[in-house]
């Protein structure tokens, strides 16, 4: 292959990189609750910059191959730590720097003092081959759905690098003499670099799908999230509700619905404030989160109004748990510098046994036994199976 079409490759390549590793910098800047894309960002950076010094030190000096084999095993690193942040993981910064230390220090024997440019392809490749085999491993994930498949590409184009540097340490072992005289005549190493950089370029633009599905799932996730208490809003409540009644409907579990609703809360907003109360709807959310076991799910149903969706419960369990949270908001006041407010709250449960597994039909039977437990009193939990017909004509009514 011609020299001038192995460096066109390259820095095309590298231009293409050097763009997305723009994007993702900004991308890093704006929402820096995504961990991974800063050092997706500056490895992109590092190993543009060593492929560029090893590229035009082909056929010349090769001094620059020091610190730009350094360079590209050090980029190839900083993806490790970005895929380990971007999966919710520690970064282990002491990879790059190790695999930095070792190519330098391995090409710097060899080339300076051993003076055998075999052993320093041969063992470059192998330490190439050990970066891409982790990378792949490490994006090897479970994920279903879109950014599983997005993985499994990565994980398989890292897997292609590992083998093609691992046929590099062969081939070089195997080689004359006098390929190693100058690098740029080996068809190997010219077909290595161009491979190289185009699977550079579209790892890149994985990185990039990636960071973008991962925008879309946080976008989604805040439009069901109720912004002033942290748990998921109505209409996140009901995606929840209904995927919980598919897989209790389907293995034959009950499932139990909690409508909450603070006792007197008008009178705290006019007596305290709105900023106050909007600290006691936090609070309430808060306690009753500290209460609830796994699985089961809170959502703000409306104004100072709950609803908690519990699987695999029955009318009667779920009683048993009203009632601990009922307690424990009566226990627990807002407590602030000038304000110590207690407040209680009325709780109607109903369940799938006696109203079936339809979610809206769920919380119209929870409500009425709200309604009652209001009516009685408030400060206590109702059962939706104990209220009459007569009961709830008589709410319609009011």
């Amino acid at each position: 292959m011609p020299n001038f079409d192995l460096r066109t490759i390259v820095f095309m390549s590298m231009l293409l990189t050097f763009m997305f590793s723009m994007m993702l910098a900004i991308t890093r800047v704006h929402h820096k609750e995504i961990h991974g894309p800063g050092y997706w960002s500056v490895g992109n950076l590092v190993v543009g910059l060593g492929m560029i010094l090893v590229l035009i030190q082909l056929d010349s000096s090769r001094i620059l191959f020091l610190p730009g084999m350094a360079l590209i095993g050090t980029g190839l690193s900083l993806y490790i730590n970005g895929i380990q942040a971007f999966t919710n993981r520690v970064p282990d910064h002491r990879i790059p720097v190790l695999v930095f230390l070792l190519l330098l220090g391995m090409d710097a024997y060899y080339m300076l003092v051993g003076h055998d440019v075999r052993m320093m392809v041969v063992l470059d490749s192998a330490v190439f081959a050990l970066v891409y085999l982790l990378c792949a491993r490490l994006t090897t994930a479970k994920d279903e759905g879109l950014l599983g498949t997005l993985y499994w590409i990565a994980s398989s184009l890292f897997l292609i690098s590992a083998l093609v540097m691992a046929a590099r340490a062969l081939l070089a072992l195997n080689a004359d003499d006098g390929v190693f005289q100058s690098l740029a005549t080996w068809s190997v190493n010219a077909n290595v670099f161009m491979l190289g950089a185009v699977i550079q370029f579209f790892i890149s633009g994985l990185f990039l799908l990636m960071l973008s599905y991962r925008l879309t799932q946080n976008m989604a996730s805040i439009a069901l999230m109720d912004g002033l208490t942290g748990v998921v809003n109505r209409r996140g409540l009901e995606d929840a509700a209904h995927k919980m009644q598919g897989s209790c409907k389907r293995i034959n579990l009950s499932m139990t619905v909690m409508m909450i609703d603070i006792d007197h809360f008008k009178k705290v907003n006019d007596q305290y404030g709105h900023l106050v109360g909007d600290d006691m709807l936090r609070h309430l959310s808060k306690t009753i989160t500290g209460i609830l076991r796994s699985g089961d799910v809170l959502g703000r149903y409306g104004g100072e109004e709950f609803c908690v969706c519990l699987p695999n419960t029955t009318e009667q369990d779920a009683v048993g748990l009203a009632e601990r949270i009922r307690a424990g908001v009566e226990n627990a006041p807002l407590v602030d510098r000038r304000h110590k407010i207690h407040v209680t709250v009325s709780i109607g449960v109903a369940d799938s046994v006696r109203v079936g597994y339809d979610f809206k039909a769920l919380v119209h039977a929870a409500d009425n036994a709200l309604y009652q437990a209001k009516n009685a009193g408030r400060n206590r939990v109702v059962r939706a199976s104990l209220v009459t017909d007569t009961q709830v004509e008589r709410r319609r009514k009011h």
